[in-house]
């Protein structure tokens, strides 16, 4: 019975050691931050990212200093400000590639294929029928934020 007893309490020590283990481990953070004054077709959109970050706070940031230092969009850039925060999701965006359309859209998903059709259903819809088969993804603003 004595041996018996001893496995059990072993046994919930390492239970217990696991449980904490578990419940200190800190879970990715992500964001993602848009700047528009408005007026894609003049000014364009700024747009930053930041995933895998170990808290809030850092991925704010992250997607902040993104979002403004896009010189090409520099008055858009000025009016950066959070649209999402995220735990285990990705991001995509999609833009019309010429200058001076307003083609743009953002989605954010379980997965890439999820974030990406919703960026694209986004842009074809701001960019007007005229426009709308020129969307793309932009693989260098699609991300995902893993899960701990």
């Amino acid at each position: 019975m004595e041996k018996f007893l001893q496995r059990i309490l072993i046994v919930l020590v390492f239970g217990l050691i696991a449980l904490i283990g578990l419940s200190t481990r800190a879970a990715a953070e992500g964001a993602l931050a848009i700047g528009t004054t408005g007026n894609i077709v003049a000014d364009g959109v700024a747009i930053g990212g930041s995933v895998n970050n170990p808290s809030r706070g850092d991925a704010i940031a992250g997607a902040l200093e993104t979002c403004r230092s896009q010189p090409d969009v520099q008055k858009a850039a000025e009016h950066c400000r959070i649209v999402r925060m995220f735990t285990g999701k990705c991001y995509a965006a999609a833009f019309d590639p010429k200058s001076g359309t307003p083609g743009f859209g953002w989605g954010l998903g379980p997965d890439v294929a999820v974030a990406k059709r919703q960026a694209m259903s986004h842009c074809r819809a701001s960019a007007g029928k005229d426009r709308a088969q020129f969307c793309q993804i932009q693989e260098n603003i699609t991300a995902c934020d893993r899960h701990n």
